[in-house]
């Protein structure tokens, strides 16, 4: 059974009618005949139709048509915000299309996933598609995302994945942002012919990754000059061919410790890292010591201790005015090692953050904030950490009512983010009764209950005075003060 053109477009599964006819004398049967011609004609309507609604959008542009060609190619760049809008744009009508189609900059961003090596058609389409793509963005920097699915991860390159592959390293040269969610074999692929001048940012993540101690490089761009931001997960850093010498933010996520610390060591502008999930390394380490005179931003998140251990103690970083730590689930605390760190770095630290959801001791969390006294944003986060909030609630309140400014005096942000119940509530009205506490911001995110409603009339004053306080409850994903206000204002 076969479909009409309309169905096989809808992708209806209805059969239709029989595919062959020959019940009169070897050919169709009269109703068969009548409704080819049907189909026919719906055919040559739906033709005549498409030319109609294409003259009825030139007609009615309001004033695309109507102004300069830079003009309108601004307006086109401005109205951009999916992906597939320079297609969308095309389709209106004959000016939009030659507009579109002579406007480089709606062409800079190409993203797409890789067909299916059995995918036959879009095989041969996919291509052409990305050939005349390239042609229309001129010779600008290009914005790159290339994804492929899940279940392609076991399988080779086959000409056809590479041949369009190919094409993308034809234009490496154009390479600005690049993102690549791939597996291994097909990362090999890419290999830019020509440095790309422009490039800032590299995203990479792995799909289907087998063999993650395999020795030789997924991705090679061994010639400069390298990127800005560098962003990796699920794929050890070693397998990563890439020259750091202009490296200012690196992100790692879910891999080994393999390459990590070599990557800080050759990255000397680097100012930013963010390392979270990092396994033991596979291979013996360099011991040395790593000075990095501008690294400001430290992340250290779901470690487990002996890998936080073995990062935090090869770290010299002068510098530093950022610091998140946490441990991995089912680990020890990290409070021992993070106090011997922020000893010795922690005295321009103004911004500390720490996840943690084993229980962390009163007396280590007070040596943290000991050892890094000129905090002015503090985050804590974890079921770990529910007691040394309601410790830091307790102490600024005490400072406030005996006018003591020496406990965080600096402070400007305060936020808690924790599922267990919070139990300081009664001191959160007296912090703010000190004029220097005025301008502190205290954001909570908190499991609540009825019992806790109680203070909901004093800290919404307090919201009312211009003080910025916002208690959210994560049980019922809302503003309580907010909520609170509403209800008040409608009694």
């Amino acid at each position: 059974m076969v479909l009409c053109t309309r169905c096989q477009e809808l992708d209806v599964k209805t059969s239709v009618r029989a595919t062959n006819c020959s019940i009169v004398g070897g050919g169709p049967c009269s109703a068969c005949k009548e409704d080819m011609e049907l189909e026919q004609k719906i055919q040559e309507l739906q033709e005549k139709r498409r030319h109609l609604r294409t003259k009825m959008n030139a007609n009615h542009d309001p004033f695309v048509l109507r102004l300069p060609p830079e003009i309108a190619s601004h307006i086109f760049c401005l109205s951009m915000d999916e992906l597939d809008a320079p297609y969308l744009f095309g389709a209106v009508c004959r000016g939009w299309r030659q507009l579109a189609r002579s406007t480089p900059q709606l062409w800079s961003r190409l993203a797409f996933s890789l067909p299916h090596p059995m995918e036959s058609k879009k095989m041969e389409t996919v291509p052409h598609l990305i050939l005349d793509w390239l042609e229309l963005s001129g010779g600008l920097p290009l914005s790159l995302q290339v994804s492929s699915h899940a279940s392609h991860s076991h399988g080779l390159a086959t000409n056809g994945l590479s041949s369009i592959i190919n094409v993308l390293n034809q234009h490496s040269g154009r390479w600005r942002d690049i993102v690549f969610s791939l597996p291994p074999a097909y990362l090999r692929h890419f290999c830019p012919t020509s440095p790309p001048k422009n490039l800032r940012n590299i995203s990479i993540f792995g799909i289907g990754v087998t063999d993650p101690h395999s020795e030789s490089p997924w991705f090679s761009m061994n010639s400069g000059p390298g990127p800005i931001k560098f962003r990796l997960e699920y794929i050890p850093l070693k397998a990563v061919d890439i020259v750091w010498d202009r490296l200012v933010r690196l992100k790692v996520r879910d891999t080994s410790l393999d390459g990590v610390l070599q990557v800080i060591r050759d990255a000397p502008l680097l100012k930013v890292c963010s390392l979270t999930g990092i396994s033991p390394p596979t291979a013996d380490i360099s011991n040395g010591i790593i000075y990095h005179p501008h690294l400001a931003t430290l992340a250290l998140l779901e470690m487990r201790l002996d890998v936080f251990t073995t990062i935090i103690n090869l770290l010299e970083l002068p510098s530093l005015k950022s610091c998140s730590f946490g441990s991995d689930v089912g680990h020890s605390a990290i409070g021992v090692d993070a106090i011997s760190f922020l000893r010795r770095f922690g005295s321009g630290l103004t911004s500390l953050q720490l996840h943690q959801d084993q229980e962390l001791p009163i007396a280590d969390f007070n040596q943290l904030l000991q050892a890094a006294p000129h905090i002015q944003h503090l985050k804590l986060a974890g079921e770990g950490l529910s007691s040394a909030m309601d410790d830091v609630l307790e102490r600024l309140a005490a400072s406030s009512l005996f006018h003591d400014a020496g406990f965080f005096s600096k402070l400007q942000s305060l936020e808690f983010f924790v599922c267990s119940r919070l139990n300081a509530w009664a001191y959160i009205s007296p912090i703010f009764r000190s004029p220097h506490r005025k301008l502190l911001s205290l954001d909570i995110k908190v499991d609540l209950d009825d019992s806790d409603t109680r203070v909901s009339n004093e800290l919404a004053q307090l919201v009312d005075q211009g003080i910025k306080l916002r208690i959210y409850d994560l049980y019922r994903g809302e503003d309580c003060l907010q909520k609170y206000r509403e209800f008040k204002s409608g009694n």
